[in-house]
């Protein structure tokens, strides 16, 4: 009787673990198809908000409340959104203000470009209010906006940007609104845009500290000319970054331009404050396509480098280094046989309450096979290993390690870079593909949050893939409909642990999760995200909660 109870208890102290470590939760099936997109957003009190998008059709937006049971579901048609144009359409952020869900939304309508705002009840998902924020005075025109706020903010800001080339005019200006949507400050940005041939945006981010705008400027040095009857030279340009930034505090933008070359090109930028060291923390991410000859195929490459900025916030004047992932390479060296470093885009940046700047990059390939009449006109992208690298106050590298990953992407429309898949810019249209591939892109890519002093790396893989450790070769994940959800952990000593996401999966049974509109609740630490849960052939679309402890 004795050896009876205390099996009883073993059994139930075993049970009681395991159920202790369940840190997930799935809803029940969403009843959705498998197309369209899907974007989760977490509220402050509790709930967790779904839009699902589909060509032409209204918006449908699901609540969940604070212990996940489905509260609220509605098929929301618009009036100043055309969902008939949404195949043109650009996200520009989902947050919350002043307790609903706001949605930003770029779209050409009536031969304008326009950005829409949509209002959401977090409590029933009923659409509040809809109204036009910006709108450009003809195609001729154009406008560019660019929706700025971090988490906790009470309002938010909106960067205007209408540039009008050829005649070198342009008109940049922020915009402050309050959380009843109201503008109490405009703030211009001023510079002489008759010096420079082109102009882009390739920043523009908000801390609680002020706001931080980056351009791309370049000047035409030389115009391509034949020089015999087989080189070209292509035109030289030289390439400027200038940034401006905003004080919280203040309504005058400090401004610096800085002389780069002719070789480096700014592509995107990532910005953040350093409390410790009170300074701005700007990455800037040269990007640059072209073709390597080999014999008499011509070979798709492209080259790349980071250069991280540490500005006084004072009068913006700095140092700068380049960020060449020393660290990562080390370890990787270390324990394979392979002589191949790692290059890569930033996906994300982190600077803690210490002064210490995280930065996780993607690396990124093309198909390198030559193109054939059985394979006209596949766009094949390849996003392979994670290197996550940490930084001192003046951008040198202090540590590094390489997470191995390996995905493939096919569209038969275009190459995809891993910041155009990240969405770090507000410049991807939301149906910019064939629906298949519209939809398959969901599942590509990582997420990263950093919790505490831990950072978490989140993406889809192959079983095999997951249950290996660093030092493997991995197979690539061709199909993400046979691939599970799982997450790397650092923590704070830089161990690296790997495991499920949403626990070790029975036999056939597949939890992969849509990257693309996840959301992190700062707050509770829970990551929201619908997954695509697959049991045999028997396939529902569900939201799931993970929990980081």
């Amino acid at each position: 009787m004795t050896r009876l109870f205390a099996s009883l208890l073993l059994f139930w102290c075993v049970a009681t673990s395991a159920f202790a470590q369940q840190d997930y939760e799935l809803s029940t099936s969403l009843g959705l198809d498998e197309v369209g997109i899907n974007r989760v957003l977490c509220m402050q009190n509790g709930n967790t908000m779904l839009f699902h998008f589909e060509v032409t059709k209204p918006i449908r937006v699901f609540v969940f409340d604070s212990t996940h049971k489905r509260i609220a579901s509605n098929t929301q048609s618009c009036r100043e959104l055309d969902l008939f144009a949404t195949n043109t359409s650009v996200f520009k952020g989902i947050y919350e203000i002043a307790g609903e869900a706001v949605l930003f939304i770029e779209q050409q309508n009536a031969s304008r470009n326009s950005l829409i705002m949509l209002r959401f009840n977090s409590r029933t998902g009923k659409l509040v209010e809809e109204r036009i924020v910006g709108k450009s005075k003809s195609l001729a025109k154009p406008s560019q906006f660019f929706v700025m706020r971090y988490k906790g903010e009470e309002g938010y800001k909106i960067l205007y940007s209408q540039e009008v080339m050829q005649f070198k005019q342009c008109r940049l200006h922020v915009s402050y609104y309050n959380d009843k949507h109201e503008i109490y400050r405009d703030v211009p940005l001023d510079f002489d845009r008759d010096k420079y041939d082109f102009m882009s945006v390739v920043g523009a981010e908000s801390a609680p500290e002020g706001v931080c705008v980056a351009l791309s400027l370049s000047t035409l040095l030389m115009n391509g000319t034949r020089a015999n009857a087989i080189s070209v030279t292509n035109p030289v340009y030289q390439h400027n970054l200038r940034v401006f930034y905003i004080a919280e505090d203040s309504s005058k933008p400090l401004q610096r331009n800085i002389d780069l070359s002719t070789d480096i090109i700014p592509y995107y930028t990532h910005f953040t404050t350093n409390r410790f060291a009170h300074s701005i923390n700007l990455l800037m991410e040269s990007f640059r396509e072209g073709f390597l000859r080999y014999g008499i195929d011509m070979r798709p490459t492209a080259d790349y480098a980071s250069l991280f900025f540490a500005f006084d916030p004072a009068n913006l004047d700095g140092t700068y280094n380049w960020v060449t992932n020393k660290q990562g390479n080390a370890e990787v060296l270390a324990r394979t046989d392979t002589n191949d470093a790692f290059r890569g885009l930033p996906l994300k940046m982190f600077t803690n309450s210490h002064g210490l700047t995280t930065v996780v990059s993607e690396s990124y390939d093309r198909n390198m096979s030559t193109e054939s009449a059985a394979r006209m006109r596949v766009h094949e992208s390849y996003l392979g290993n994670l290197c996550v690298t940490r930084l001192n106050d003046e951008g040198n590298e202090l540590w590094g390690t390489v997470l191995p990953k390996s995905q493939y992407y096919k569209s038969y429309r275009q190459f995809y870079h891993p910041a155009d898949l990240a969405k770090r810019w507000q410049q991807q249209a939301m149906f910019n593909d064939m629906p298949q591939q519209v939809y398959e892109r969901q599942f590509v890519s990582a997420n990263s949050y950093a919790v505490g002093g831990d950072l978490y790396v989140i993406y889809n893989d192959c079983n095999e893939n997951i249950r290996e450790g660093l030092d493997k070769s991995l197979d690539t994940m061709f199909v993400s409909a046979m691939s599970n959800a799982c997450v790397y952990r650092i923590d704070k000593k830089n161990n690296v642990t790997k495991k499920y996401l949403y626990g070790d999966p029975l036999p056939r049974e597949y939890k992969s999760s849509f990257i693309e509109g996840a959301d992190f609740d700062d707050k509770r630490r829970t990551y929201a995200s619908v997954i695509r849960y697959k049991r045999g052939e028997f396939v529902t679309l569900r939201l799931a909660w993970a929990r980081f402890n």
